[in-house]
């Protein structure tokens, strides 16, 4: 008996230890898309003056089909398509009716000839940005493709399913061969299809048999427990525990923004040769490139091995000085944001609560960069 109720009382300190941990530390309203931005910086995607998208975070079908037939509305022009990543898409202290440097341009340039448009994406390497441009170049009239090269960025590998998800559906497959990138790029998203297909086949053969205990169980626990927020939360759990686990790592090696990000090799050139595949494939087809080394908080000690970024802004220059009658322009726009317009992000580690952010700034530097890329689009012309 008393062996009875010492495992009673275990279950119930362990069910409230449970339910504090729950909702303490794990809120469920984690966006986790944005989850290095911090509390200062916003996610903000440029609008026309109509208020239609002119700037998408993902191949999502209702949003694509707006964003085409925005363009048509206001003419079918000639498009200046970006790709981006959040420092795209996010203004730090965003105060109102400030935005994004794409919108910027976007309302300056209206009258200039050509349709500025931005697909931007968290984090985005450029295997990805191939992607995004081999696809929007079939449905879009782009003149030119603006590209920035982040060094973080070529620590990306590989394309992540969230963002593509219709071109997964869709089964879609970059037709040029020829290049290793593309064959590795297509291999991945045919990966995406066959989980894709056994998640479809799987619940067909569930609505099929007979219901399980398991079934009836889960299907009573959320019928009866739906109402209370903790349940609610629990898809949120997972992602929030793994960032926790995350940052327990960084505390104990000490790692944080601030820290070397040292290159990955073999990501490294898997992300040159993407980008090689781009620069190729836009020139062939007469677009105009204008690739650029993006702004980096740079009155602080930079987050890089200094050998490897020099060599990093040197092999790109070179890529761009590759080709002639200015087909590709190469800017180099690290330095032109001052300290003061330079925010703070979210922690890394369990140590502080927020570190030099040394991607996202104020409506200010957006102003700045807008003006730097307008100038670089008309050398370009």
């Amino acid at each position: 008996m008393m062996k009875n109720r010492y495992l009673l009382v275990q279950l119930c300190i362990s069910f409230l230890s449970s339910y504090f941990i729950v909702t303490t530390f794990f809120s469920g309203e984690t966006k986790f898309d944005e989850l290095a931005l911090g509390t200062e910086t916003v996610t903000y995607l440029a609008v026309d003056a109509q208020g239609n998208a002119i700037h998408l975070q993902k191949t999502d079908l209702m949003e694509s089909d707006g964003f085409v037939k925005a363009w048509k509305a206001r003419g079918s022009k000639p498009v200046t398509l970006f790709l981006g990543n959040s420092q795209t898409h996010s203004i730090n202290q965003q105060k109102e009716n400030e935005v994004n440097y794409v919108e910027l341009l976007h309302k300056s340039r209206l009258n200039l000839g050509t349709d500025i448009m931005c697909i931007s994406i968290p984090n985005a390497g450029l295997q990805e940005f191939y992607l995004i441009y081999d696809y929007w170049k079939k449905i879009l009239p782009i003149k030119y493709l603006i590209v920035p090269i982040f060094m973080d960025d070529m620590r990306e590998d590989g394309i992540r399913d969230y963002y593509f998800a219709d071109l997964i559906t869709g089964k879609y497959q970059i037709s040029d061969t020829s290049i290793l990138i593309s064959k590795k790029i297509n291999r991945e998203l045919q990966t995406f299809w066959r989980a894709q297909q056994q998640v479809v086949q799987t619940n067909d053969v569930h609505t099929k048999e007979v219901v399980t205990f398991q079934e009836l169980s889960e299907s009573f626990l959320n019928r009866n427990l739906e109402r209370y927020q903790v349940w609610a939360n629990r898809p949120n759990l997972r992602g929030e525990f793994f960032n926790w686990l995350y940052k327990l790592r960084n505390s104990v090696f000490g790692i944080k923004a601030s820290t070397i990000r040292r290159m990955i090799p073999q990501r490294y050139n898997d992300n040159m040769e993407a980008l090689r595949a781009i620069v190729k494939a836009s020139t062939s087809e007469g677009k105009k490139v204008i690739v650029y080394i993006p702004p980096i908080r740079y009155d602080v000690k930079l987050p890089y091995d200094s050998i490897q970024y020099t060599t990093f802004k040197k092999e790109i220059q070179t890529l761009a000085d590759g080709f002639q009658d200015k087909m590709v322009v190469y800017k180099n726009f690290e330095s032109i944001i001052p300290g003061e317009l330079w925010g703070y992000k979210a922690a890394t580690n369990l140590d502080a609560k927020r570190e030099i952010d040394y991607m996202h700034f104020k409506f200010k530097g957006h102003q700045i960069l807008a003006d730097s890329l307008s100038k670089a689009l008309d050398q370009a012309n």
